[in-house]
Order: C-alpha cells, then structure tokens, then sequence
C-alpha cells in the first residue's frame, strides 16, 4: 500500500561544481531532478509511503536515477525499462544576482515519452490515495498529455484524490498551448497548485490580488481546493469557501530549484495528514529547508519542518 503515487519524467542535472558559467566549468556536478519524483522524495522524508512511476533506460544513467530516488526511502518498483533509447538530461547555470539561473533541456525523444497506459501497474495506482501530477508531462507529447488523462480518469474512476501543479515551463510549450491542455486536467483535480506567475503567465489572470486568482481559479476549473503559492510571499489556499494564508519562512539560500516541489511535498503531508492550514505550514517549511542544501531533493527530515514551523530550531545541535 501507499499513500501517494506520482509519475512523471526525471533526468540528470549537471552543473557547474563551483558557481561559474557553463562555458567555463571544467567540471559538472551530477545530480538528479524531476518535479513528480522530488515531491515522492519529500513525502517520504516526511514519513509517507511514496511511490514514483516512469520509464527508466535500463543503463547505468537509469539506475544511478533510480538509485538516487530509491535513497529516500520512495517505492521505484513501479519503474519501466526500456532496453533502448536515452534518458533525459539538463544543464543548470546557477545564477548570482543580476545574473538568472539559466536551464537548458536535453531531453527530446526520452524514454518516459514512449510510456504507455499498458504498461502501468494500474491495481497499484488504484490502492494510492492520492495521486500527483505536474503540467510538465503533457508537455513532453501526445503520448505522455494522453497518459496524463488516463491517469486522473482512472484515479477518478477509483475515488483517488488528484493532486496536480501546473509547473508551466515555457522551454516546453507555449502558455497559449499549456492553457489549452492544462485547463481540462485542472477541471478534474482535486487539489490544485498554481504559482501566482504560471496564473498570470498561462490562464491571464491578474497577479496583484492572489486571494481573488484562487477565487477565480476555483470558480474556473470547480477544483475543492486551489493553492497559489507567491513565492518569497508565502502561500494561500482557498478550500471549503475558507481562505489560509501562510507566510513564507526566512532561508538563506543556496540553491532555488525544486524548491516548489518541495512546497507540494509539504502541502500533500500536511493535508493528507491534518488540515489546509498545516499543510500550507509544511509546504512553507519544507519549501525554505529544501534552499539550504544543493539540488532538487529535500535533504532534511521531519524533525528539521516541524523544529521550523514550532520555531524551536537551534543555530548549533549538540
């Protein structure tokens, strides 16, 4: 059994060991990234049973991704194999202000875009309850946007919540293009996670007024719940007809991404386990804590979010 399942492509990260520009790194830091199988890593860290599912090639780049996703404690047994073809990678330039963060995609053609329905281990998806998905999958194809549906259809069918997060990247696709095919997906969640940027960018909604994007977003797609996170400002989540809002924690930070995934991960512990408003406080802390290390993981534990939010947490643990 498992609590939560989530599928979704994850690649190989290189970048810079030192904070330099990939033109003149002369060597690359090997890690491990994907939004679906950060926000499994996290729920695991937390305690949850959590399941990831993709289509891996079956080579030494694949296994050091599942390795590094197995470490945290998350269920991979779900993994395709494919004996052929390449597993995706990116390229992070980190950057130090004024200079942005710069990504670039080598992940055309991957071995999760031939995943198909028939391949899945549906009686395991049925047994989860709650399913996550990001906007990134139906991005990569018509193969992965039709897998996508099957999924959140045959969650729906089975009476498993669905947990999706619009994570618009316009390296992928056009926000005109994303709005057309995310806005049907959104209307079937049952939790939906927006940033308030990708609310403006992909479905034109006005940023200035967060609680009225989540009314608005609520009454677009019908979803239960709608969760707009603000960045360095925090989160709000509108349920029920109630509107939370969570201020964000201080961190000094050293590595920005995944750290949305992170905030999901906290946010599904929280609801799943307690209430809206404990889940914005976990999403919160688990997004600030995930700054503090390098990578897309979440490095630190359950202990580490609630010493946060409880505000008990020492410079110095002896």
């Amino acid at each position: 059994m498992v609590d939560v399942v989530t599928l979704g492509e994850t690649m190989l990260r290189l970048s810079p060991v030192s904070v330099s520009t990939l033109e003149e790194a002369q060597q690359l830091q090997v890690d491990v990234a994907g939004a679906e199988s950060n926000v499994a890593a996290g729920l695991a860290r937390m305690g949850l049973c959590a399941g990831w599912i993709s289509k891996l090639v079956d080579n030494a780049v694949g296994r050091l991704i599942a390795r590094r996703i197995g470490w945290h404690g998350v269920d991979i047994s779900r993994i395709v194999w494919a004996e052929r073809g390449r597993n995706g990678l990116y390229y992070l330039e980190p950057g130090v202000d004024p200079r942005s963060t710069k990504l670039i995609y080598d992940r055309a053609g991957s071995a999760f875009t031939t995943l198909r329905s028939d391949q899945l281990d549906w009686q395991y998806i049925r047994q989860a309850q709650l399913i996550h998905l990001s906007g990134i999958t139906p991005a990569l194809g018509k193969l992965s946007r039709d897998l996508t549906l099957q999924v959140i259809d045959e969650a729906k069918r089975s009476g498993i919540l669905v947990s999706i997060d619009i994570n618009y990247r316009n390296k992928l696709w056009s926000a005109r293009r994303a709005k057309k095919i995310l806005s049907p997906l959104a209307a079937l969640a049952d939790i939906l996670i927006c940033s308030i940027r990708d609310a403006a960018t992909v479905f034109g909604m006005n940023s200035e007024n967060p609680e009225k994007v989540a009314a608005e977003m609520q009454h677009t797609f019908g979803c239960p719940t709608v969760v707009i996170t603000l960045g360095d400002g925090g989160a709000l989540a509108r349920s029920n007809g109630t509107v939370e809002y969570q201020g964000a924690y201080a961190a000094d930070i050293v590595d920005r991404i995944g750290r949305g995934d992170c905030f999901s991960a906290g946010f599904l512990y929280g609801f799943l386990r307690e209430d809206v408003p404990a889940a914005l406080k976990y999403g919160n802390a688990m997004a600030a804590l995930n700054q503090t290390t390098r990578g897309d993981f979440f490095w630190c534990d359950k202990q580490d979010v609630e010493a946060l939010i409880s505000g008990e947490r020492s410079a110095v643990q002896r």
